[in-house]
């Protein structure tokens, strides 16, 4: 059901250049002009940045592969925003069908997505999503050493529920630690990552166990659907119509590309991925190589998406649409799909995977007891603060995070403040070095 027209979701509003702590958005360029936009410097923002490329060292799903053709999280990402850069210019096609008069304003979707698509992994913790289920698991069984009834009840839940999209929407959206990667992107390239537009608090958050909001970023949140008008009757935050390409574009690449990399690390033969591909392609031959078929088989899941998305354009437009565009796929591609998740209890059973895993909860415990230990430590010492004089322990922990300067400029904070600033730390890490920070701190020296 559409809703009336001054409930609707406008695209004026969609396509919002504001940046958080902008009080108004900069002009557009006149159509024609030479100047960079404001999505076009968001882009650049996103690939200059230290925790994209850091993408290079964490694990897509293969840990530690000795091919090197296996996907990491950049090459995932840099992917992603291909598909969704491609499947922007469909969608702004349809667009422009849709709204003649504003046709012009379409200019930059494609754009906006491929930015979306950049960053949706940005705020992924080392060693994949068992990094994730790490933090969450090892945060909830030391909860007392942690916690130590030193911070609020929302910093909390949003620590034993912490969650990658979250942590992504922090880098994205803040301006306040550059040195950190803040990247304050415009609230169009926030709406096209935000999935899942609610906070820890929210009962989606428990049920699905995925959130996008930590609570340190609610106001900035609540500013950004505010402008873009996401906010519907009941309060309720609608997604960004952009965001569903985004979510597709991700669903469509590590389907396809995890299977073709299975098949690279001889978990699976070719011939069964082959034809599974195939019958997502329909209109692939045999004789094709797999990279070939895989290549149609995305062209035909691209079509379908946009398929989808039009369908259901009046219901995503209206703000009802919570659900993702592939549980409306034809029968075919939702199959091919479903056979995809069933190879993956292989590839997630597999045993070079479970040790991975068993040794990231570890590691990963390992390193936010030391920096919460450190933090306290800080923190216990803010009205007597010298920095030369805190322990040993302690300087070398928030040496290995931040330099002298920031911490002296910060040393203030109290040690709900200070333990986001170790997540982000944490979050940010590769593979390669959470590894070597774990080992020095158990006293392993590395060569």
């Amino acid at each position: 059901m559409t809703a009336p027209a001054s409930e609707a979701l406008q695209w004026p509003r969609l396509l919002s250049q504001k940046r958080a702590g902008q009080q108004r958005p900069p002009s557009p360029p006149a159509p024609g002009s030479a100047e960079r936009s404001a999505f076009e410097s968001d882009y650049d923002r996103v690939v200059f940045s230290e925790p994209f490329r850091r993408l290079a060292r964490k694990t897509q799903v293969h840990p530690l592969a000795p091919n090197d053709h296996i996907h990491n999280r950049l090459i995932h990402s840099i992917e992603v925003g291909s598909v969704g850069r491609s499947l922007g210019k469909k969608v702004q096609a349809f667009l422009r069908r849709q709204h003649p008069a504003q046709a012009e304003r379409f200019d930059d979707v494609p754009q906006i997505l491929q930015v979306g698509c950049l960053v949706h992994d940005i705020g992924n913790p080392p060693f994949s999503h068992a990094g994730e289920y790490a933090i969450r698991e090892w945060l909830d069984a030391h909860q007392p050493l942690i916690f130590a009834d030193r911070v609020s009840p929302r910093t909390r839940a949003d620590l034993l529920l912490f969650e990658g999209n979250a942590q992504g929407f922090r880098l994205a959206a803040r301006h306040d630690n550059p040195a950190c990667g803040y990247m304050r992107l415009t609230y169009a390239s926030l709406g096209a990552m935000i999935k899942y537009p609610w906070t820890s608090d929210d009962p989606r958050a428990t049920a699905k166990r995925k959130f996008n909001v930590f609570s340190s970023e609610q106001a900035l949140f609540d500013d950004l659907a505010d402008d873009m008008g996401l906010r519907r009757a009941d309060n309720r935050i609608a997604r960004h119509p952009l965001s569903f390409l985004t979510e597709v574009a991700d669903d469509i690449c590590y389907r396809m590309l995890d299977m073709e990399d299975a098949v690279s690390m001889r978990i699976f033969p070719e011939r069964p991925i082959k034809e599974l591909f195939l019958k997502l392609a329909g209109n692939a031959r045999p004789d094709w190589s797999l990279a070939q078929v895989r290549g149609q088989a995305i062209e035909a899941l691209i079509n379908e998406a946009l398929r989808i998305f039009a369908a259901d354009y009046a219901t995503i437009m209206a703000g009802e649409r919570e659900d993702d565009l592939k549980s409306a796929f034809a029968d075919r591609f939702r199959d091919g799909f479903a056979e995809i998740a069933e190879l993956y209890q292989e590839i997630f059973s597999h045993r070079a995977k479970l040790g991975y895993e068993l040794g990231a909860y570890k590691m990963i415990g390992r390193i936010i007891k030391a920096f919460a230990l450190a933090l306290q430590s800080l923190c216990d010492r803010r009205d007597s603060f010298v920095y030369r004089e805190l322990p040993f322990i302690t300087r070398k922990c928030l040496d290995l995070a931040w330099d002298h300067t920031y911490v002296e400029q910060h040393h203030q904070r109290d040690y709900d403040w200070w333990l986001r600033q170790a997540f982000d730390f944490i979050a940010g890490l590769t593979d390669n070095y959470a590894i070597r920070i774990s080992s020095e701190i158990e006293g392993i020296l590395a060569p």
